[in-house]
C-alpha cells in the first residue's frame, strides 16, 4: 500500500482530532478560546462560588485550510531548497457530559520540496504527506481548573512510501488554570515516537493572558490549520481585524520510498520562524489570516531506516508567506 492512499482515510478519521505534522494542534480554534474562557462554567459545583451544572454542549463543524510558501533556503553544505505546503483540517467539539468535552478533527499536510545543487540524493523534488489523528478529552474540575489528554496517531511519508512504515504514535497530557476568562495559564507534555527510533518530548505550555485592553499574549489564537508551535503578541484593531507578531518552532519527518539504495530512509526538517499575522473576520462564521515572516535556523537531515543521521546541514534565513481560512457551520 502506497502512502498516497492515506487520503482515503480522511472520512473514517473524522471522529478524531488532529494536528498536521507539527505538535501545535492548530490551537487557534475558536473552540479552544471558548473552552479556555468557559473553564468550569458547566462543572458540578464543589464549593459555594462555583457555577451550577448544565447540559452537555457541542460546537459547530469547522473546515479550515492554508498554504505556506518557504522560498529558497541556502544550505551550508551548498545548494538550496524551497518548500510549498498545503494544510487542511476538519473538526468539531462534542459535549460528552456537563464538564467533559471531546475535540474531534483530522488534519492533513502536503509538502512539495525542490532541491537545487544539494547532496542529499533525494533528486530534484520530493512530495510528502502527513495525516495526524488526535482525539482530545478535556475535563473541567471546577470553575478554575481543567485537565486534558489525548492519544496521538500520525502517518507521514513520501507519496510513494510504504504506508506501514510511516506510522508513529504518542500522547499528550496537560492542565490549565483560569484566573478569569482573560487570564489563563497551563502546562502540558507531548511525547511522540520518531520515525526509525527514539521519542521526541515537547513541553506544551498554554498561555492566554490579557495585558491591556485589546492586547494579549497567547499561543491559542494562531490560524486554525496552522503549522506553528509558538507564542504571539496580538492586538485587536476593531471588530473584524487583529494583528499579531510571533515566533514558532516547526519539526517534520517523512518516511522515504521503499525502493533503491536509500529504501525507507527518513527526511527530517526543522526551523524556527518569526512572523507577522493579520487576522480578518468578515462574518461570524468566516476567518481569514495572512502571514509573512522568515524561517530561521533551518536544519535538514537524512536518516537511515533506523534513525541514524546520514547527512545534516543548516540553512540561511528564508522568506515565508502564507494564508489561512476557516469556516464554521
Amino acid at each position: 500500500m502506497r502512502f498516497h492512499t492515506l487520503t482515503a482515510l480522511l472520512p473514517v478519521a473524522l471522529a478524531s482530532a488532529a494536528l498536521a505534522q507539527n505538535v501545535g494542534e492548530g490551537a487557534g480554534s475558536r473552540e479552544s478560546r471558548e473552552s479556555i474562557q468557559n473553564t468550569g462554567d458547566q462543572a458540578k459545583p464543589a464549593a459555594q462560588d462555583q457555577a451550577p451544572a448544565g447540559p452537555p454542549s457541542s460546537g459547530p463543524f469547522k473546515l479550515s485550510g492554508g498554504f505556506v510558501q518557504q522560498f529558497d533556503t541556502s544550505l551550508n553544505t551548498g545548494g538550496s531548497y524551497s518548500a510549498s505546503r498545503a494544510y487542511g483540517a476538519f473538526s468539531r467539539r462534542l459535549g460528552l457530559t456537563s464538564n467533559m468535552n471531546l475535540d474531534i478533527a483530522v488534519g492533513y499536510e502536503f509538502g512539495h520540496y525542490e532541491f537545487h545543487g544539494t547532496a542529499f540524493g533525494l533528486g530534484s523534488t520530493l512530495n510528502a504527506e502527513a495525516l495526524s489523528v488526535v482525539p482530545r478529552f478535556t475535563v473541567a474540575l471546577d470553575r478554575h481548573w481543567a485537565v486534558g489528554g489525548a492519544p496521538i496517531l500520525q502517518m507521514a511519508g513520501q507519496t510513494t512510501a510504504d504506508a506501514g512504515q510511516t506510522i508513529t504514535g504518542g500522547g499528550l497530557a496537560n492542565f490549565r488554570y483560569a484566573f478569569d476568562q482573560d487570564h489563563v495559564l497551563g502546562l502540558g507534555v507531548l511525547a511522540k515516537g520518531l520515525l526509525g527510533s527514539g521519542v521526541i518530548v515537547v513541553p506544551a505550555p498554554l498561555v492566554d493572558w490579557k495585558i491591556a485592553e485589546g492586547l494579549r499574549i497567547s499561543n491559542i489564537r494562531a490560524p486554525e490549520a496552522n503549522p506553528f508551535v509558538g507564542l504571539e503578541l496580538e492586538q485587536e484593531l476593531g471588530s473584524q481585524f487583529d494583528v499579531a507578531f510571533g515566533g514558532a518552532w516547526e519539526f517534520r519527518q517523512y518516511r522515504l520510498d521503499d525502493a533503491g539504495a536509500d529504501a525507507n530512509w527518513i527526511f527530517q526538517e526543522s526551523n524556527t520562524s518569526i512572523y507577522g499575522r493579520l487576522e480578518w473576520r468578515p462574518t461570524e462564521a468566516l476567518r481569514v489570516d495572512f502571514v509573512v515572516g522568515s524561517a530561521l535556523y533551518s536544519r535538514v537531515k537524512t536518516l537511515d531506516g533506523g534513525g541514524s543521521t546520514m547527512t545534516s546541514t543548516g540553512g540561511d534565513p528564508a522568506l515565508v508567506l502564507g494564508a489561512f481560512v476557516s469556516w464554521r457551520f
